[in-house]
Order: C-alpha cells, then structure tokens, then sequence
C-alpha cells in the first residue's frame, strides 16, 4: 500500500523562498493530525499535497497567488520548490520534486512551472530519475500511489472551497460520482467485454467448424492408415512370392547367360568365316585378271625369272635417269626461251618507241616547211620554195630506197 512520508515547501504562500523559511513536514501512520491558527499554511499543505499527487492547481491560484508575492519578498522573481517522499504500492521509496517561478511585471504576476523530477529507490538503493521532459509526471504519480486522479482531486486531498460538491446539482454530482467510481470506465469495459464475447462466439464457431472437418480428416486418415496397412501386407506376400520365384529363375538365368556367351562367340567365328571367305574370293578374281592380262608367259625357271625382272629394272632405272635429264634440258630451254622472249619484248617496244618519234619528227619537217612556205609566200621570197620542194623529194627518195 501506498503511502505519504514527507514534504518540503518552500516558496508557496506564507512560506518564504529562502532556505530558512522551508517547511518540513512529517506525515505518521496511521493518522496525522495538522492543528494551527488561521495563516499558518495548514490549507497549503493539502494544496501542495494535492498539487504533488495530480498536478492540479488549487483554486484562485490565477495570476501567480499560489506562489510567495514577490512583492512580499522585495525581489522580481520568486522561486518556489515542493518535495515530496512516499511509498509507491510496491513499497519503493519515491521523491517528486516540483520546481515553479513567480515574476513580477509592471502590472501582474507571471507564473510558470520550471522543472518536474521523480526519483525511484529500489530495493538495492539504487536510485532512477525521470525528468518531466521525458515522462509526464501526473500519470507516473498516479501509477506509483494507485489512487485515480477524481479520487486524489475529490475525496483525499479536497479544498475546503471545493468540499461541497456532494451538494451540488445532479448533473456535477453524477459527473463526480462518474469519475470517482470511474463508472464511464466501466461501462467502457462492459462494451468491451460485450464485443470481446462477439468476436470469440464467432472464433467459437469457427473452432467447432475446424473441428467437424478435423474429424473429417481424422477419419478419413485412419481409414487411409488402415488401407495402407492392408496393402503393405499384401506387398510383403508378393515381396515374399517374388523371392520365391527369382529364386527358381537364378539357375535359369545363370544357362541363358552361359548359352548367350556360346552365341556370342560363334557368331564371331562365322563372322570370321566370312570375312575369309569374301577375302579368298577376292584373291582368286585378281589372280584370274592378271592371268588374262599376262600375254606371254615365261617358259623359265624362277631364278631367270628373277633375273629377267633383275636386268628388266635395271633398264627401267636408266631409262629414268635419261629421262630426267631431258626434263632438266627442256627446264633449261624453256628458261632460255622465256629470257629471249622478254629481249625480243624490249626490242619490240623499243622500235615502236623510235618509230612514234619518227613519226613525230615527220610531222614537225612538214609544219616547219609550211611554215617556211607561208613565210617565202608572204614575204615573196623566191627559190627558198623550191629549195624546201626539192629537199622534200630528195628525203621522200632517199625514204624510198631505205637511206
């Protein structure tokens, strides 16, 4: 069970910002009293009580009269700090810490909330902080001291403004009393639960549907293991059957494997046979070709027969040194065949090279005595036509007789 050991104020209301002015108090179990005269901070207590466990500001805080008036303080700025040490429901010990400023402007308070830490002791003392940056601090609080926040705001820790609410009209009420009891969470989980039963009715019927034809399947699965059963000793009889025979059919076997080499091998040897046979054939018809071709027969023993093909090749081998002379003779005339050839190509172009130029040459003798003509003509040169006439005869005779 959850519990309050401790807290610390400093900065709110009647309790000053410096140091000295911290107030400490300790809360005893199972009851703690708080007795003083009007002033002394005893509705600040449950104020910060309140504020600690839910985050809730107490009522007229506006306009930062929840903090100590700067003004009281003769400074700009107040700061103010509450801690707080309890038991969480797990029985770790837990410190909050809550840090706000009060500023003075020209014409109100400014107030905001700085800081916000929760430390957690466990059982070795080791301890973990979670800053309010990271976390949110109301929910952790609610969580540790597992009291719902209606309950914290409206029955333990209730401003003396606010006690009064079980006298307020029936709509407030019932929204209090919804929130304490947390019956709107309630009905919630009916709804939920309703819906929950909806959807498992439907798995259920789905699950006896699996299951009908998971029966169907197990039956029709022993039936098949039957069946296998069945068959596999129906195998095991043929199996026994077939050994029975094969074991007849060995030696029987093993004679057709001993007659199928016999047959193996005479058909090798009549293939053999064969072979021979066309070959001898083949023999006999080139020894009648060469009979028939043999057109006097020699009448003479072997050895002269010997000798006759001795002095026959001999003569062969003379006649065909003889012969590759000539072919080296005839390689020769042919080469010196071919290099007169190439002269006589030369000389060729050469005499048609001499006789263009003489040709040429004609041509020139005849423009150059026209020219000369044209020019005796002109100029009435006499006798130097006739010298040209009598010169062109003279070549044109000369031409005649080959000079």
């Amino acid at each position: 069970m959850s519990r309050i050991e401790k807290m610390s104020i400093q900065g709110i209301r009647s309790f000053g910002p410096d140091d000295s002015d911290k107030g400490i108090i300790s809360f005893f179990m199972p009851l703690t009293l708080i007795l003083g005269p009007n002033g002394t901070g005893k509705t600040t207590i449950i104020e910060c009580l309140k504020y600690m466990t839910t985050g809730v500001m107490p009522p007229g805080s506006k306009g930062g009269a929840f903090i100590h008036d700067p003004k009281v303080a003769h400074e700009r700025q107040v700061k103010a700090q509450i801690r707080l040490q309890f038991r969480d429901v797990t029985n770790n010990r837990m410190v909050i810490q809550r840090i706000m400023e009060a500023t003075q402007k020209l014409k109100k308070i400014e107030m905001k909330t700085l800081d916000g830490v929760i430390t957690r002791y466990d059982v070795n003392g080791e301890k973990k902080s979670i800053g309010s940056k990271c976390a949110e601090i109301d929910r952790e609080m609610i969580t540790s001291l597992g009291v719902s926040k209606p309950v914290l705001e409206n029955v333990i820790f209730c401003h003396q403004e606010d006690s009064n609410w079980p006298l307020s009209e029936g709509k407030a009420l019932k929204e209090k009393f919804d929130a304490i009891f947390a019956s709107t969470r309630y009905v919630k989980a009916l709804e939920t639960i309703r819906k929950v039963k909806q959807m498992q009715d439907q798995e259920l019927k789905l699950y006896k549907q699996e299951v009908t034809h998971l029966k169907q399947l197990k039956d029709k699965s022993e039936q098949l293991e039957a069946d296998k059963n069945e068959r596999e000793t129906k195998m095991m009889v043929c199996r026994e059957s077939v050994e029975k025979i094969e074991s007849k059919l060995r030696p029987v076997i093993e004679k057709l494997d001993q007659i199928g080499n016999q047959s193996d091998k005479i058909y090798k040897i009549q293939t053999s046979i064969e072979k021979h046979r066309s070959e001898m054939n083949m023999m006999e018809n080139s020894a009648t070709e060469l009979r028939g071709q043999i057109k006097n027969e020699f009448q003479g023993s072997v050895e002269e027969l010997q000798k006759k093909i001795a002095e026959f090749g001999n003569m062969v081998q003379e006649r065909q040194e003889t012969m590759e002379q000539f072919q080296m003779l005839h390689k020769e005339l042919n080469k010196e065949l071919e290099k007169l050839g190439q002269e006589k190509g030369n000389l060729l172009m050469e005499v048609g090279k001499l006789e263009q130029e003489s040709e040429r040459y004609k041509e020139n003798m005849k423009r150059r005595d026209d020219e000369i003509k044209k020019l005796s003509t002109k100029y009435d040169i006499e006798g130097l036509s006739l010298k040209i006439e009598v010169g062109v005869r003279n070549k044109k005779v000369e031409g005649g007789l080959g000079v």
